[in-house]
């Protein structure tokens, strides 16, 4: 009977091995299974039906040794046919003891599982596809059982507890979120379990980590017979979005209070197209107070605020506009506007561009309501022009009476008077006429510059030429406090094409400031030079310096930098003026340089040489 069993079990291999492993009997069931006739493999070790690696490894003989040590040897892997092919084998090995205990062989039975194997490594295959796909997205994705126990959990999910996928395996959900985390999502694991599909955002509180903003979507399991097996979970943690949404909206919110409370002002995002299309994104509510429309209505049709700009500016803007875009640079114009009741009102518009990826181009700016700044400015320069007129009138009435004043003083001298206090006073008259005529002189002409009434005659001139008039012109005052002058000019001369007149002018003031501001018996040095194509004059003294705050406003109009000096010497603070507006009137420049009070100043004119005065 067992024979006729283990000859007609064809599903299974049953033989025998002697205890070195040789076969001693082999049944239809290995026949058919490992390819060898019973002829063709009795006799011969069992080694045949093992893959190369498992030779290499011992493995015949250590499942043999296994099975006496323990009286099992597992021989679950893969082996070979007589053919070469492969299959997985399920199958023991079992040591044949006769009844005084000696080893006597062994009995080996092996089933073919290699579809089962092939199934296996499939699914495990699947496994690891699943794990790679899951572990590197950014999403948590848990696999629950009917009673609310994990299945699977990618790396994700496991990591933001601290864990590896391992150790969340097999727990309940309550397990590891903790009992105020679990309440939280409670619900909607009973709503799922019930065989609905659950999305919802909510704040969790996870032990060891705090609260998180979780948002997620639960979706049931069913077997192909319609039965509930569990959930899948997808759950993303949107904490830092959100929080990043909260402080996006407070930025928004605290943008939108201050536009909105720009005083006589707003700010706008507007965006336009290729075919001159406008649409305003966003204006504030400043823009009522400024034109009397409203945000809504703006917002509505862009041409609302453009109709509004006055005619007369309309094409300097787009000129702007043009440069802006043409240049890539912010648009920055000031312009006038019509208000809503008819007034008018100055604008100062400043706004940036950026391309966007549709191809339009969005401005993003700010305009506010210079009207009373214009005003302001107006009134200024009213009261510049009526300044200058004023000081050319001056400066008229002064000089009509001073030519009788002399011609009286050429009289007294021409009688020969010979009392000694008539001749000091004739001197006297003199003098102060000339002083006053130089004073009344210098007026005009600060009222002819500034007002652009003065032209210049301009030619080739050597510096040399206008050094001597000058300097024979501030000879007396200088003299007078008994000065040394020293004069520098280069052998080969320096040429400039200018008004002869007005240089003169300009080195005598030099000269004459030199001379006032410098105690007794100091040193003035005049010295021309040329660096590159430009004409260098510089003016320098051993007087009383000039402070550091000073040295920049010398050269405002009225201003002194001691008025402690008497009137007849400090003069009314206009040569440097002059000074200035000369130099700039030729393109050039000139600067003050001093250490400070006491340690002396030197001017510095610098004139371009051009092509006329080259040739």
């Amino acid at each position: 009977m067992f024979r006729l069993l283990v000859e007609n079990v064809v599903d299974y291999a049953i033989f025998i091995l002697d205890p070195q492993g040789i076969v001693l009997s082999w049944s239809k069931g290995a026949e058919r299974l490992l390819g060898y006739r019973e002829d063709e493999i009795v006799g011969r070790p069992i080694d045949v039906t093992f893959t190369p690696e498992d030779l290499q490894n011992g493995m015949p003989r250590r499942e043999l040794d296994e099975a006496l040590a323990t009286g099992r040897g597992d021989d679950d892997r893969w082996h070979v046919r007589k053919d070469g092919t492969r299959f997985w084998s399920s199958g023991v090995a079992t040591p044949l003891l006769d009844e005084r205990g000696h080893l006597r062989g062994f009995a080996k039975i092996m089933r073919d599982r290699t579809d089962y194997k092939r199934t296996e490594e499939a699914e495990r295959e699947r496994q690891r596809q699943l794990q790679l796909l899951t572990n590197h997205v950014p999403v948590l994705i848990a696999h629950c059982d009917i009673e609310g126990r994990f299945k699977y959990v990618n790396k994700p999910y496991a990591a933001r507890h601290g864990l590896e996928p391992a150790d969340v395996v097999g727990k309940h959900v309550r397990d590891v979120l903790g009992p105020a985390g679990y309440a939280t999502i409670a619900p909607h694991v009973d709503a799922v379990l019930r065989g609905e599909r659950v999305e919802f955002e909510t704040e969790i509180l996870i032990e060891g980590i705090g609260p998180q903003v979780i948002r997620c979507a639960y979706d049931p399991e069913f077997d192909e017979e319609g039965r509930l097996q569990g959930f899948v979970a997808a759950l993303v943690n949107v904490t830092e979005s959100r929080q990043a949404r909260n402080a996006l909206r407070e930025t928004e919110e605290r943008l939108r209070t201050l536009s909105d409370n720009l005083p006589r002002g707003a700010v706008y995002q507007m965006v336009a197209d290729s075919s001159g299309g406008r649409r305003f994104l966003y204006i504030s509510a400043g823009i009522e107070a400024v034109l009397g429309v409203t945000p809504a209505e703006v917002l509505a049709d862009a041409s609302t605020i453009y109709r509004l700009i006055h005619e007369d500016d309309v094409p300097h803007m787009r000129e702007q506009e043009l440069v802006a875009i043409r240049e890539l640079v912010p648009f920055d114009g000031e312009f006038r506007m019509w208000t809503r009741s008819g007034g008018v009102v100055w604008v100062h518009c400043r706004s940036a561009r950026r391309r966007l990826s549709t191809g339009q181009t969005m401005w993003e700016g700010i305009f506010m309501d210079v009207t009373d700044r214009k005003q302001a400015e107006q009134a200024l320069r009213e009261a510049a022009r009526r300044k200058d007129e004023f000081l050319a009138m001056l400066a008229h009435e002064l000089r009509n009476p001073l030519a009788p004043i002399r011609t009286a003083a050429q009289v007294l001298r021409m009688l020969g008077v010979a009392d000694p206090r008539a001749e000091r006073s004739t001197k006297i008259i003199e003098r102060q006429v000339e002083h006053m005529s130089r004073l009344v002189d210098d007026l005009l002409d600060v009222s002819r510059i500034t007002s652009g009434k003065i032209k210049l005659q301009k030619g080739r001139v050597d510096l040399a030429t206008v050094v001597a008039p000058a300097v024979e012109t501030a000879r007396p005052l200088i003299d007078a406090r008994k000065h040394e002058l020293s004069i520098e000019l280069p052998p080969e001369g320096v040429c400039v094409y200018a008004d002869p007149t007005r240089l003169t002018q300009m080195v005598e003031n030099l000269l004459t400031n030199a001379a006032k501001y410098t105690e007794e018996r100091g040193r003035i040095t005049l010295a021309a030079t040329r660096e590159g194509d430009t004409a260098v004059l510089r003016v320098r003294d051993t007087g009383m310096g000039i402070p550091q705050e000073m040295l920049t406003k010398v050269f405002d109009l009225f201003t002194q930098v001691d008025r402690s000096l008497a009137r007849s010497e400090g003069g009314l603070g206009i040569g440097l003026t002059l000074v200035k507006n000369i130099a700039e009137m030729h393109g050039g420049t000139v600067a003050a340089f001093s250490e400070g009070r006491g340690k002396g100043s030197e001017f510095v004119v610098r004139l371009p040489i051009s092509g006329e005065a080259k040739a």
